[in-house]
């Protein structure tokens, strides 16, 4: 295509599906120019805007909460009831991935109302026996239209019948795991060489029973996988390596609070959400990856305690609020149009500096994060709030009156792609 003029390769360009001109873009640099300039790639299609969120109440059963904008509600159907109704498990959600969730039996799309069931979940490889087994997607439709699904080991907490002694190092390397492809639409066997140290020993990760609770982050080809002991795994999918970052909270902070990881506008961030005299706190930090070093850089320390205090915000914007979509009726008493939440709107509340000892008795939740925008969520009583980490800007989203939320996962609507084994 060297000798194609540009008007003629943009109408070449213009005929391919949404994903292959999404791959194209990383073909060459003037493929790129003339897809941008043009406009050649809908952005619409993309997941590139916040939503909603897709809640856990509990992790022993398939309660489920999506909470959005009502206007969301009508495009996307939260409740999932396109699925099959005798497939109970398919409720239980277990990773979100850019438009996509992994549900326990299958992957779901729920803005194309597409899904599709999963070869069943292999046993753990030989040597592994008795490890628990987490899975995680990795899916990016600009650079693919295909997913992964990764399991990830977690040390029992009983000795059960695993053969790796307390004093081993964890994880092994090799760390030898099953590795889903929606490519060659089968699960295989991977291993994974780690580059510097181990986490710890099997005894260290046995003391961390959290780990259900974590969420993972997949970015520019790796995939961030919290786990025990706070530490974050970091594949590579693509050279089948791995390594081990610390988390940047100390052992006492984390043992106190929780730490939750996440992605936003500038790579991957990790939260830690605990209580100070009886008013919620949270630190946020930022990985900086540059020149190959993996380095944590505290990005803000919040103090939850004005927002504590201030309810309800003196906010215009509050007029028209998030919902649980699918527990209230969503009507045309609820119109409003189809652009993105203005997330920069909010105020800034005045600072406390008193240490007098809170009164505040309701469990803080953090949400998550935006993923194109620095903004933290905290569900602080029964509100869902918006605090933006570089103007300190609040805003009230809504009321999610609900059972404890245990996880939660921001969605980014995609609308391109098939997830069956054909795409």
């Amino acid at each position: 295509m060297d000798l194609l003029p540009d008007d003629l390769l943009a109408n070449v360009l213009r005929r391919l599906p949404p994903c292959s001109l999404a791959a194209s873009r990383c073909v060459r640099k003037d493929w790129c120019a003339i897809i941008d300039s043009r406009r050649l790639l809908r952005a619409d299609l993309l997941p590139l805007r916040l939503d909603a969120f897709f809640c856990l109440a509990d992790l022993l059963d398939s309660q489920r909460y999506f909470f959005g904008r009502p206007s969301t509600g009508r495009r996307i159907g939260g409740r999932l009831d396109f699925l099959d109704e005798d497939e109970g498990d398919l409720q239980w959600v277990a990773d979100h991935c850019n438009g996509l969730l992994l549900l326990w039996k299958g992957v779901v799309n729920p803005a194309t109302r597409q899904w599709v069931p999963l070869p069943p979940y292999p046993e753990p490889c030989i040597g592994m026996e008795g490890f628990c087994q987490d899975y995680f997607l990795a899916y990016d439709p600009i650079v693919s239209p295909h997913y992964e699904v990764v399991c990830i080991l977690r040390v029992p907490a009983t000795e059960g019948n695993i053969k790796f002694k307390e004093e081993s190092e964890w994880p092994s390397s090799p760390y030898t795991t099953h590795v889903f492809s929606s490519r060659k639409w089968r699960w295989e066997e991977r291993s994974f060489v780690r580059e510097g140290a181990a986490a710890g020993t099997i005894a260290d990760m046995r003391s961390d029973w959290r780990a259900r609770y974590r969420h993972a982050v997949y970015l520019r080809g790796a995939l961030y996988v919290h786990c025990q002991n706070d530490f974050v795994m970091r594949i590579t999918l693509w050279n089948d390596k791995y390594e081990m970052i610390k988390s940047p909270a100390s052992s006492q902070m984390a043992d106190d609070g929780v730490v939750y990881l996440g992605k936003s506008e500038k790579g991957v961030y990790s939260a830690l959400l605990w209580d100070e005299n009886r008013w919620p706190q949270c630190r946020v930090w930022l990985l900086n990856e540059s020149c190959g070093q993996m380095e944590w850089v505290l990005k803000s320390n919040i103090s939850l305690q004005a927002v504590v205090e201030n309810f309800p915000f003196d906010n215009d914007e509050y007029s028209r609020p998030w919902i649980v979509n699918y527990k209230e009726d969503v009507n045309e008493a609820w119109a409003e149009d189809e652009f993105e939440w203005d997330f920069d709107n909010g105020i800034i509340l005045p600072e406390t500096k008193d240490n007098k000892v809170g009164t505040y008795n309701h469990e803080t939740v953090f949400l998550g994060f935006h993923p194109y925008k620095e903004i933290a969520f905290f569900l602080v009583s029964v509100t869902v709030v918006s605090y933006h980490l570089n103007s300190s800007k609040v805003q009230e989203l809504g009321i999610l009156n609900e059972q404890t939320v245990v996880k939660s996962f921001p969605y980014t609507p995609c609308w391109m792609g098939e997830l069956s084994e054909n795409n």
